[in-house]
């Protein structure tokens, strides 16, 4: 099971890091959709696409320290949702000698802090488990990015989130590292809280489900849902649905939540 477990998250790893949310890898795939890239890198330019009509305020030391103690909460917030309290438990520290999958110019959100946690405790488990080094299955966690970093992945995520409240479709839940402020898009004003900022390192809920045109049976215009038991039909796909939304399109009830839903957890200053 733990193989299993370790097989699925370090797949994603291996994935090259850069695209875009809309096109690339998933952060939540890790629980069964495709809603973000597997390190949630994002480009310094495409955080000044479109049209942003605030800057975003520079965060303070308090929203920005995300240390041991951030990470063990988010981690006992996470696994309590999942139904498995007691996998908090499990080391997330990298192994002596264990390399870093970020490089110096890597823009990401809170969210890729927490789930490289989550991956290590999957890699020193599996290690436990086989005798393999656990270096060669962990990383250390990347740092606190830079303040132009964090102000150019969360306007990025920021406009993101505009667009597919203008195209219908559900935001990406994922954390901002602070208040990015309103955003106005196609002559619509939308606040903070419409795009999802929940609080500095808090996403605001599950993620959106993404249906691609792959997830179709041949022929039918029925199609699977990644990490659920049904199908749904009357769907467009390409685009990001919420659970319930699939729930009405006939996939059964009832399941299991397999979308990354962390709950609420607290960035406290760290020394």
């Amino acid at each position: 099971m733990i193989q299993a477990m370790y097989n699925q998250r370090f797949e994603v790893m291996e994935r090259q890091p850069g695209q875009t949310a809309a096109g690339g890898a998933s952060f939540a795939e890790l629980f069964g959709d495709a809603t973000k890239t597997a390190t949630q890198e994002r480009s310094l330019s495409a955080a000044t696409a479109g049209s942003a009509s605030d800057p975003p305020r520079t965060p303070n030391a308090a929203e920005t320290s995300l240390g041991d103690p951030d990470v063990q909460d988010w981690l006992n917030s996470y696994w309590a949702e999942m139904g498995v309290a007691s996998d908090a438990n499990m080391s997330f520290q990298p192994a002596p000698g264990a390399g870093s999958n970020y490089s110096a110019d890597s823009v990401y959100g809170p969210d890729q802090i927490y789930i490289q946690a989550v991956y290590n405790q999957g890699g020193n488990a599996f290690a436990s488990l086989t005798g393999d080094n656990p270096a060669d299955f962990t990383s250390q966690l990347p740092g606190i990015p830079t303040t132009q970093a964090q102000q150019a992945f969360d306007q990025d995520l920021a406009l993101e989130n505009a667009q597919r409240l203008a195209s219908g479709q559900p935001i990406d839940t994922a954390a901002y590292w602070s208040d990015p402020g309103p955003i106005t898009f196609e002559g619509k004003t939308y606040s903070s809280q419409e795009l999802g900022y929940a609080g500095p390192g808090q996403s605001s809920g599950p993620e959106p489900i993404y249906i691609s045109q792959g997830d179709e049976i041949p022929g039918t215009n029925t199609f699977s849902v990644p990490g659920y038991s049904g199908t749904v039909t009357g769907i467009q796909p390409n685009c990001y649905y919420t659970l319930q939304q699939l729930e009405n399109a006939g996939l059964p009830a009832g399941q299991p939540n397999a979308q990354f839903q962390p709950g609420s957890w607290t960035t406290t200053q760290s020394d």
